[in-house]
């Protein structure tokens, strides 16, 4: 014998459904918290190693700007040198 579902028995069936898909969305933002929180804390480290080499780079010539200057140093010398003998 067969037995016939019924409005009740079929919004029982949608509540149900409706009631896991609740507690598997509560699950997956549980643990997309804990991911972003993951990434937040590693982006965190990338800036402050970003702030550090800033820091280095202040200070540091660059090899064209150093070969300029190395440049413009030997012709001063040259020059102090041609001076000297006259």
């Amino acid at each position: 014998m067969v037995k016939k579902t019924t409005i009740e028995d079929l919004a029982g069936m949608v509540k149900i459904g409706f009631d896991e898909t609740t507690e598997n969305m509560e699950g997956l933002k549980k643990e997309m918290r804990a991911e972003f929180r993951l990434v937040d804390g590693r982006l965190d480290v990338i800036e402050s190693e970003i702030m550090d080499i800033r820091k280095k780079l202040d200070n540091i010539i660059y090899r064209h700007e150093f070969e300029i200057i190395k440049d413009r140093l030997a012709n001063l010398e040259k020059r102090v040198t041609t001076l000297k003998g006259r």
